[in-house]
């Protein structure tokens, strides 16, 4: 089938999750998720690929017991807190015992969960030396409280301190596109 109201509303109805249907040949459908954080480099993005997809195998067996535990809004909650305080953020997680969901720093819930990754990682095919550089990756930023945007935050601070705003911008900006090509994750960047 043409599917049209399908087609005609790829990439704008559904934010997180698109479904994307092609009819040409035998015609086929998939789901692109497109909750991943971006880089800013292919590491720190692949980086974001394993800890997600090692979250959803980890926490496969235990997804009956973890939605009702976590309703919609309380998820939604999470999603706003995480976008606007980052590393800062508070979110509500399922404990194992009353009351649940308790609230949690980010930085400790990223750390409860990784392990959990890392697991749902190697136990589906994933060389645990290749999950571990993965998930370090993440552990690293987390520990170092360097993300991206806060890298570009404290970088622009120091050059602000003895240049104007719009040449400290542009010296921000030469400096994160030259790190962003040497490859290295981001919490391995100098703040200079």
């Amino acid at each position: 089938p043409g599917l049209g109201e399908l087609r005609l509303h790829q990439s704008t109805v559904w934010s997180w999750n698109r479904a994307i249907y092609d009819p040409q040949g035998d015609g086929h459908v998939r789901i692109e998720l497109r909750a991943l954080p971006a880089g800013p480099t292919v590491a720190d993005m692949v980086a974001n690929g394993a800890f997600l997809l090692g979250l959803t195998l980890g926490l496969a067996e235990r997804v009956d017991a973890l939605l009702p535990a976590l309703p919609f809004w309380q998820a939604r909650r999470n999603f706003k807190q995480a976008a606007r305080h980052g590393l800062d953020a508070v979110m509500l997680w399922p404990a194992e015992v009353a009351p649940s969901p308790r609230p949690v720093p980010v930085v400790d819930l990223v750390k409860q969960l990784l392990p959990v990754a890392r697991r749902g990682l190697t136990e589906h095919g994933v060389d645990p030396e290749e999950a571990d550089a993965m998930l370090d990756i993440i552990a690293q930023r987390v520990a170092l409280r360097r993300t991206g945007s806060r890298w570009q935050r404290e970088v622009l601070a120091k050059l602000e301190a003895h240049m104007p705003r719009p040449d400290a911008m542009a010296a921000m900006l030469e400096r994160y596109l030259q790190h962003a090509e040497e490859g290295l994750p981001v919490h391995t960047w100098p703040v200079e």
